[in-house]
């Protein structure tokens, strides 16, 4: 007795038909990757970058010695215009006094702002007399002297010996005493883009600020402490987290371009250099540089003369997360580097891509997203204006610190499949999927 197998018959147009179904749903699982995918092809892997050919890690950045931003004060006052001396010389100046008149001078407590009265705290002897703007005082009887560039103990010889040619004195019988009573100032004007409050708020570091308000301040600086050191400790000490570990002094006067500065130009723009061309009266000063770099500014390049501003600009430094990451702006921190793999989880994006945070998707019986995505493409603008592409690996860069390349500001972080991934998940999600199961089984039926 002979036993025939029975064989199902099965349509071909409709089998092929099916195929074609996971074929192409095979493609268009891989098409959204493929513009991607021949990018990254032509992109430079991150392990054979130079690690000298982008800036000095943050890391590595040390702090400026900021006794650069101030200035070194003579032993001696020198005197100048502006300059109120407390002059006395017997019988001359004041002609009728025969006791020798005494100048209080005072400070308030906790001062900001240098008041007009003077800030040293001691009794002066003499009359007050302003050097003009010329630098020369008038004494009666003695007449006009320039004492511009002097110290008070050469004026006193100065006095002294116009007095015996005038023979208003005799000789032996002086009696002058000159004195600082209040310093010449500066008007300087300090203009900050970080926050003015004190009170610190703290905010995730996933948001990005779009509402921010600066602050501003005139004060007035004593010489030989008008310098930049001098103006930041007087509004509130160094830039915040929130600002630039750099400012810019401003000069006042004809040496100032009058044309709006470009944005993209104000950081690089250093006096001798692009300043010279574009805007000479603007200097750079950095707070922050890489180990054993020379410092870019001169001693005269931090002290402030009248009408100067010192600008404090806001740090504005983000990378771009796309691709399979949540689109957005994410803010990098001032002191810290980040790597790729530190900025996908800064971006609050999954290594499982689709799989969510935690895998729940899994529980859900979706096995077709079981291989997570492991390449990144990032695109970074160099300093020239030119945009290269660079690939990372990151099943490499668990264990390939060259792979972990740092993320700088402005770069565009993508995270997606390798084209292997891909159509494995692809294939998975057919096979697995209800549609294709049920067409097979009407066709078996």
């Amino acid at each position: 007795m002979s036993i025939s197998k029975h064989k199902p018959n099965v349509n071909p147009l409709v089998s092929t038909a099916a195929m074609a179904v996971v074929a192409l749903g095979l493609l268009g699982n891989t098409g959204c990757h493929h513009h991607l995918v021949s990018s990254a092809c032509h992109a430079v892997p991150a392990n054979r970058l130079d690690p000298n050919l982008f800036a000095c890690r943050r890391e590595a950045m040390g702090p400026l010695p900021y006794s650069a931003l101030g200035q070194q004060r003579p032993q001696d006052h020198i005197v100048g215009a502006g300059d109120t001396l407390s002059v006395f010389v017997y019988g001359v100046y004041p002609p009728t006094e025969n006791e020798t008149p005494v100048q209080q001078r005072n400070q308030p407590i906790n001062q900001r702002y240098y008041p007009p009265h003077g800030s040293v705290v001691s009794p002066s002897t003499g009359l007050p007399l302003q050097v003009d703007s010329d630098g020369t005082i008038t004494l009666p009887l003695i007449g006009t002297l320039n004492v511009a560039g002097l110290t008070p103990q050469q004026i006193i010889e100065l006095i002294r010996t116009a007095s015996r040619e005038q023979e208003v004195l005799n000789p032996g019988q002086e009696q002058i005493t000159v004195d600082l009573l209040i310093p010449r100032v500066r008007r300087v004007v300090v203009l900050r883009e970080d926050t003015p409050n004190s009170a610190v708020a703290l905010t995730s570091p996933q948001a990005v600020d779009q509402i921010h308000r600066g602050s501003g301040e005139v004060i007035d600086l004593p010489i030989y402490e008008n310098d930049v050191l001098h103006a930041l400790a007087s509004t509130g000490g160094l830039p915040g987290t929130d600002a630039a570990r750099e400012l810019y002094v401003i000069r006042a006067g004809a040496g100032l371009n009058t044309a709006f500065m470009s944005g993209s130009k104000l950081q690089s723009i250093v006096t001798g250099d692009e300043g010279g061309l574009c805007n000479p009266g603007v200097i750079r000063i950095p707070l922050a540089g890489c180990a054993c770099e020379a410092i870019p500014f001169a001693p005269e390049d931090v002290i402030l003369n009248d009408g100067d501003t010192v600008f404090i600009p806001r740090r504005n430094e983000y990378f771009i997360a796309a691709g399979m990451l949540p689109g957005g702006r994410v803010p990098l921190p001032r002191d810290e580097d980040v790597d790729v793999i530190e900025a996908i989880a800064m971006a609050n994006g999954s290594a499982g891509g689709p799989l969510g945070t935690d895998g729940s998707a899994l529980m859900q019986g979706r096995a077709g997203n079981l291989r997570e995505p492991t390449r990144v493409l990032i695109l970074r603008t160099l300093e020239d204006g030119r945009q290269i592409p660079i690939r990372v690996d990151l099943d490499r860069a668990v264990e390939d610190a060259r792979e972990r390349i740092i993320i700088q500001p402005n770069d565009v972080v993508a995270l997606h499949f390798k084209p292997a991934s891909s159509m494995l998940n692809g294939t998975l999600n057919w096979i697995s999927g209800a549609s294709v199961v049920a067409a097979f089984s009407r066709q078996n039926n």
